[in-house]
């Protein structure tokens, strides 16, 4: 005997959902292996100071964003505050950041790059996110707006803050 089934929303989307996971596997896996190695100029510090991989998304958070706070550096790599405090001492030791009290607010540290290597860091930071750049690019700007509005939704539904701002 034939059932009809009533289709509901979520058997509508779970094609969609496979599609969205294959391709964040697939964006996250390309922009992971075209981030490539540390500039040979800074191959030195970070292999006599004993940094590593986990160090680069500081850097190049720091490189990107301009200078930021410690607590900024935390929410855009996905890091504790206090993991990302502890990368961004051992970043300093080793002359790859400078760190300085925030004049407006002395409990802050903002961190940002030496001069000796704010043009490395800067090209090296944007040549990494440049498939990123290019891909939005490439979108109209509504399709764009459409885009951030629907990656910032899956973020918020990742995290368990969707809605939080209506509570």
């Amino acid at each position: 005997m034939a059932v009809n089934r009533v289709t509901t929303a979520q058997d509508d989307t779970r094609d969609d959902v496979r599609e969205v996971l294959r391709l964040l596997v697939s964006a996250i896996t390309g922009l992971k292996r075209g981030r490539g190695d540390v500039p040979r100029d800074l191959e030195e510090a970070f292999h006599s100071g004993g940094l590593g991989p986990r160090h680069i998304p500081v850097l190049l958070a720091v490189g990107f964003g301009g200078p930021l706070s410690v607590g900024e550096i935390a929410k855009r790599i996905g890091l504790s505050l206090a993991t990302t405090s502890l990368m961004v001492g051992e970043l300093d030791r080793h002359g790859l950041v400078v760190r300085a009290e925030d004049e407006r607010d002395r409990r802050r540290t903002i961190v940002g790059l030496p001069d000796e290597h704010r043009a490395l860091v800067d090209s090296w930071a944007d040549a990494q996110f440049a498939p990123v750049s290019r891909a939005l690019q490439r979108l109209s700007p509504v399709a764009r707006k459409h885009f951030l509005e629907g990656l910032a939704a899956l973020a918020e539904e990742a995290h368990g803050t969707a809605g939080a701002a209506d509570r």
